[in-house]
């Protein structure tokens, strides 16, 4: 839309647009670590013993140590591990949006248990008085895979949460590692980093500005007072 020469367009509304690193979770349950360089061996080793160099920078890993040398062998096994990030807090702007969660993730899973006994992990986001939450993301190890239990995804896009589902306050991402205790010989371990949580934003139509209301005012002001001088010289002529 345009007005004496200026454009109008539409604006997009602030968007919920969130960044957690992997040094901002902290293990609270199990074994791992929120600062693993991607120079360890259980991300540069091939799968099935590693991650296969999926992360080329820090991460934050789940059942195992930064000195394990393989996950089948070396890591928990048998357990769970879970990893809880820092509070952050959603508005009522962002809770009316659906929400969305883009990461990188590797997992090397043991695939041998027997039916609903396999290793998974999940991500979820939930309220910090534990009043609200919502499941953003699960992976089960699967044993026909090309390589069975490994997989990964980088840019992954979890479970869209739709508008309203949830209320405004402040949450925290949840991911645990489930190892079932199907009292088998290898382990699990998983990976994460370029946790991002984001809203589309609301298009709001025609941003107007005081200086280009000035403008668009000034330049109507100019246009009556040109049409008024052109009846005057109609007039005196007739």
């Amino acid at each position: 839309m345009t007005a004496a020469g200026i454009t109008l367009s539409a604006q997009s509304a602030q968007a919920l647009n969130f960044t957690l690193a992997p040094g901002d979770f902290s293990i609270i349950q199990g074994i791992g670590d929120n600062n693993s360089s991607s120079t360890i061996a259980i991300n540069t080793s091939a799968p099935a013993n590693g991650f296969g160099n999926v992360f080329t920078s820090t991460f934050l890993l789940l059942g195992a140590n930064t000195t394990d040398a393989n996950i089948p062998n070396d890591s928990l096994k048998n357990n769970n591990s879970v990893a809880r990030s820092i509070p952050f807090a959603v508005s009522v702007a962002d809770v009316a949006q659906p929400i969305t969660m883009t990461f990188n993730w590797a997992f090397n899973g043991d695939s041998s248990g027997g039916f609903n006994d396999k290793d998974s992990f999940n991500i979820a986001i939930i309220k910090t008085d534990n009043s609200n939450g919502a499941q953003l993301f699960e992976r089960t190890v699967d044993p026909s895979d090309a390589i069975p239990g490994y997989g990964f995804g980088i840019n992954d896009i979890g479970t869209l949460i739709a508008a309203n589902t949830l209320s405004a306050g402040n949450y925290q991402i949840f991911i645990s590692l489930n190892e079932n205790t199907d009292f088998s010989n290898r382990s699990s371990a998983a990976g994460f980093n370029n946790i991002i949580l984001s809203t589309p934003g609301t298009p709001v139509p025609f941003g107007f500005s005081t200086n280009m209301s000035l403008l668009v005012f000034g330049g109507m002001f100019y246009g009556m007072n040109k049409l008024k001088k052109k009846m005057a010289v109609k007039k005196f002529q007739a």
